[in-house]
């Protein structure tokens, strides 16, 4: 077996799982290749969900410029 990536696999609440890598594998570093993945520990977040889950917002400033771009466009097609 060549060289491997130790990993943590982490676990949500909604049932999605994460591998988060502790240690890259030489081939990696080098190459930016990825090697195969050794799980040397589980980790789960009974608490969390997963980025994936989460309701997606936007920071006010954001939908501020939205809004604005929004009525500058009403206004170009008046």
């Amino acid at each position: 077996m060549g060289p491997v990536a130790n990993e943590i696999q982490r676990e949500y609440s909604c049932g999605h799982f994460k591998w988060l890598a502790s240690k890259q594998c030489s081939e990696f570093k080098e190459k930016r290749k990825r090697c195969p993945p050794n799980i040397t520990d589980f980790e789960e977040r009974p608490n969390d969900i997963c980025g994936e889950c989460k309701p997606k917002t936007h920071p006010e400033g954001m939908i501020a410029f939205m809004n604005k771009m929004s009525s500058k466009r009403q206004l170009c097609q008046l």
